[in-house]
């Protein structure tokens, strides 16, 4: 079959990772893939693209104007190459241009996060209700999503297909291996101490200034891993504080995570299922959530622990949790493997097909 994916991101996160690993999976089982848009990391995997001049994504931002060209973006469909299966997961696309492509072929959307609030929810959703009325299955990342969903699609369109990761890729080292990257990675002044690792998108909704506020509390030191819009503020925040250290965006997550004792996630209100806790799991390594964030169902399962505020965290209870080092590299295994998710992909789109 052939998979067109019609995206535009210019940022890298869990969404475009996502898109990137779909497409490399369905081309390396057979398939034609070809993105019409932006991802990055797609062209890094030699996955055929096209441009189509779509504008930007969709954002508080950009909302005005994206609407306003909404009846072009639609006419710009034309260029569209006829396919099996059109794929879409970003609201932009999947309300403006759903219709005009589902009269060519099955639409399928991935639904990466709950709903938003506000007065920008409620105008999306008007839209995406209509949109909804031609897609064909959409396929959300966590039961909660769905939940979010039934109303406006209705359960008979509806999938659950949590999210997966690349478990040959993140995967728990020896011990020997472990002492090895700590000693290539760490700043000199880490390498004794007890070390919390966090690797995500740095935006406001996460809040990440939590897990700031946590790892001094139970006196490690924190790697903060990625870059974004927040980065300065955090910064600002740690005040050149010794025990937190910002690498910026990096390639080698997995052996930062690898070099880590344990990890502090913190969520946005509209996340679905949180890849970065999925990763640090098949890591070895322990999570540390907040009460209330999406994604905190998967923490028990990870040997790790949900804490109401930073001050929860103490050095007794790092303690503890280090014991459970390992305990979630099995479920991820079981339930997240990459395989799994792609056979489940494959099997919608064949579905539509039908």
């Amino acid at each position: 079959m052939t998979v067109t994916v019609v995206s535009v991101s210019d940022t890298a996160g869990g969404a475009e990772a996502h898109t990137v690993a779909l497409g490399r999976g369905m081309r390396d089982r057979g398939h034609d893939v070809v993105l019409y848009g932006r991802c990055p990391g797609w062209d890094e995997q030699g996955l055929d693209r096209a441009e189509i001049g779509l504008g930007p994504k969709w954002s508080r931002r950009t909302m005005a104007t994206g609407l306003l060209r909404v009846p072009l973006e639609r006419r710009r469909t034309q260029d569209i190459a006829d396919s099996s299966i059109y794929y879409l997961q970003f609201k932009r696309e999947q309300i403006a241009l759903t219709a005009p492509l589902s009269g060519r072929a099955p639409v399928v959307w991935t639904e990466h996060g709950r709903w938003m609030g506000g007065p920008v929810g409620r105008l999306l959703l008007a839209g995406y209700a209509r949109a909804a009325e031609h897609v064909t299955r959409v396929v959300c990342v966590s039961g909660t999503v769905a939940d979010d969903l039934a109303p406006v699609v209705g359960r008979d369109r509806l999938v659950v297909v949590p999210n997966a990761i690349d478990t040959a890729r993140f995967a728990a080292p020896l011990a020997s291996v472990r002492a090895a990257l700590r000693e290539r990675l760490l700043p000199t002044r880490f390498q004794d101490r007890r070390v919390a690792v966090l690797a995500a998108r740095l935006h406001p909704a996460k809040r990440h200034d939590r897990a700031v506020a946590a790892a001094l509390a139970s006196g490690s030191a924190l790697v903060v891993v990625g870059d974004g819009p927040d980065r300065e503020r955090l910064e600002r925040l740690a005040a050149g504080n010794p025990n937190v250290h910002f690498t910026g965006h990096r390639e080698d997550v997995p052996e930062l995570l690898a070099a880590s004792d344990f990890y502090l996630y913190c969520g946005a209100e509209t996340d679905g299922t949180p890849t970065c806790v999925l990763e640090a799991a098949a890591c070895g390594l322990p999570v540390v959530a907040f009460r209330g964030d999406p994604g905190t169902e998967l923490i028990p399962d990870c040997g790790g622990l949900v804490i109401e505020e930073p001050s929860d965290l103490t050095a007794a209870t790092v303690s503890a949790i280090l014991e459970n080092r390992g305990a979630g590299v099995d479920h991820v295994a079981r339930r997240h493997g990459r395989q799994a998710w792609l056979d489940a992909y494959e099997q919608i789109f064949g579905e539509c097909l039908r």
